[in-house]
């Protein structure tokens, strides 16, 4: 069975996400190079990633930066950058260009705090990864497009069908089951940062809450149709 969110509505902008879709290109570019230059090796690829990931035990000012363009595996990379392409336009076109980017970046670094701070005692393996910032950026979503839907599709043998749950609902859901659980049931290490991505996804909330009354509250407008945009005027004739 597959259950995969693969886009949202409305999914109108002002402006074209270049940001979202330029940190998507980096961040596959820049795994793809470091599969390439270690073979497909996962141990080489550890190696790779270790200066570039953020080790609390030695932490550099420079990796609270790099950690969140470089990912374990394949899978890793292209859940986070599905996620970030799904609701980085819509954020990106409410904030502009630089202001995303700004906000990507501090929100990504706020979830690298509270992971230090909450996730457990100083540890010698990195942390890599999109997650915290896109998280943060789910987090700005929230507050910013109450009213969009997520569009999901869902894969059982030979039955597939495609439907709209509202966002918040799924994010809800998602970060429920994914973090707020684990955390409270405090399982086995699943090593997977939980508290960088609440972290991430509290700091968007919060971020996006403060700056909404400069931004407005309303959301991009629906597109409309050929039909809707010029409509037919029908004129009666006289006799």
């Amino acid at each position: 069975m597959l259950l995969l969110p693969i886009g949202d509505e409305p999914n109108d902008h002002v402006l074209r996400p270049i940001v979202t879709y330029l940190l998507i290109g980096a961040n596959l570019a820049i795994y793809a190079w470091l599969f390439v230059r270690s073979g497909g090796n996962a141990d080489q690829l550890h190696e790779l990633l270790r200066p570039l990931g953020y080790v609390e035990d030695q932490a550099r000012p420079a990796t609270i930066v790099t950690h969140m363009f470089v990912h374990a595996g394949w899978m890793h990379v292209l859940g986070n950058m599905l996620f970030l392409w799904i609701f980085g336009d819509n954020v990106e076109s409410r904030l502009g260009h630089v202001g995303f980017l700004v906000a990507y970046l501090a929100t990504g670094a706020a979830a690298l705090l509270a992971h230090v701070l909450l996730g457990g005692g100083p540890t010698d393996e990195p942390l890599v990864g999109a997650s915290g910032a896109v998280s943060g950026v789910q987090g700005l979503y929230f507050v910013a497009c109450p009213g969009a839907r997520v569009r999901l599709i869902f894969w059982l043998l030979y039955v597939v069908r495609v439907f709209l749950v509202p966002a918040r609902v799924i994010m809800i859901a998602w970060f429920a089951l994914q973090d707020v659980l684990p955390v409270l049931l405090g399982g086995p290490a699943d090593r997977v940062a939980h508290w960088a991505h609440l972290g991430g996804f509290g700091v968007g909330l919060l971020l996006m809450a403060l700056l909404l009354p400069w931004l407005g509250r309303n959301e991009p407008p629906p597109r409309l149709s050929l039909r809707e945009r010029y409509p037919v005027r029908h004129r009666t004739r006289e006799w």
